[in-house]
């Protein structure tokens, strides 16, 4: 499949975070758990949830976080902890992002086009690749619907 890669500014945005190490279908179980303590701490979800990859996400227990936007506190502030979970402001920065449709387990491609577009035009890789999951399994929608931006942050 061929990839449209954009340069994408992301805005600043509040999360909670569940950090840990293990398999990939993990995501789904720490998504519903991270609605629930937002809910908990009386945080309403702002966005679709997203993994973040430290290292590689190849390996059969990756390190990587898995967030979900959500609103400030009145007075602006997202909390540090909410139990297991820790807080978060993620702040304005920008990505090389490619939009794969289908299922979640076929992005190799996406993730080729948007390192192939960061070594052409001479970036590296500065932070966690990101894959944010705007419609996924949670969504009643069949794995060949599935829609997810892969990002990868990235330094001149």
């Amino acid at each position: 499949m061929i990839y449209d890669v954009d340069i994408v500014a992301v805005p600043e945005q509040a999360v909670l975070c569940l950090r840990e190490r293990g398999p990939l279908k993990d995501i789904g179980r720490r998504t519903s758990r991270l609605r629930e303590l937002a809910a908990q701490a009386g945080l309403a979800p702002a966005g679709a949830p997203a993994a973040r990859f430290y290292g590689d996400e190849e390996g059969p227990e990756p390190d990587y976080d898995v967030c979900l936007p959500v609103t400030l506190r009145p007075d602006g502030s997202v909390p540090d902890r909410v139990e297991e979970a820790r807080g978060e402001l993620i702040p304005l920065h920008h990505v090389l992002q490619a939009t794969h449709v289908g299922p979640h387990d076929a992005m190799q491609d996406a993730w080729r086009a948007v390192r192939e577009a960061a070594a052409a035009l001479g970036y590296t890789q500065s932070g966690p690749a990101t894959e944010v999951y705007v419609t996924g399994g949670g969504s009643g929608a069949g794995p060949a619907s599935y829609v997810t931006l892969v990002r990868l942050p990235y330094a001149r």
